[in-house]
């Protein structure tokens, strides 16, 4: 009975820990089915401390992003890596939560980025909503943000 005990404990935390992996998974794909507000997405990045990135995935970089976008997202037009301003494609990390911009919150076009990320979400209305509520906006050329302590975009 005592040469068992360990194969017990061994089971326990495998069955434990398949249980764990399959929540994880289960609540990452119910997050991804419902959209983050503007305000929502503001206050998560006003005060969060965790990791959260927003991509910008609006096909006209030119004609859109540079005119108005979430302060600190990353544009990733059509949500192609290749098409992202050089100092862009460093700041995107598939590992990392992400909120995804589109120009009113096409479900259609997030669902295609979507796939690239682990974890994704879709800004609800899309960058109108963002405007609409009134929420601060960047705007220009993209820069990479300074790696200087201090900085914050909102």
């Amino acid at each position: 009975m005592r040469k068992l005990e360990p194969l017990v404990w061994v089971v326990a935390l495998a069955l434990l820990s398949g249980m764990v992996l399959s929540e994880g998974r289960r609540r990452t794909a119910l997050e991804a089915r419902v959209p983050l507000s503007a305000k929502e997405l503001y206050r998560t990045l006003a005060t969060s401390r965790s990791t959260l990135q927003v991509v910008d995935v609006r096909p006209d970089l030119a004609a859109g992003y540079e005119d108005a976008r979430v302060p600190g997202s990353v544009p990733m037009p059509g949500c192609d890596l290749g098409a992202a301003p050089a100092a862009a494609r460093d700041r995107i990390h598939p590992s990392v939560p992400t909120v995804i911009v589109t120009e009113r919150g096409q479900p259609a076009e997030a669902a295609r980025c979507a796939g690239f990320f682990g974890a994704a979400r879709l800004l609800e209305g899309g960058m109108e909503a963002w405007t609409r509520a009134n929420l601060p906006e960047d705007s220009g050329e993209y820069s990479a943000p300074s790696s200087r302590a201090g900085g914050g975009c909102l």
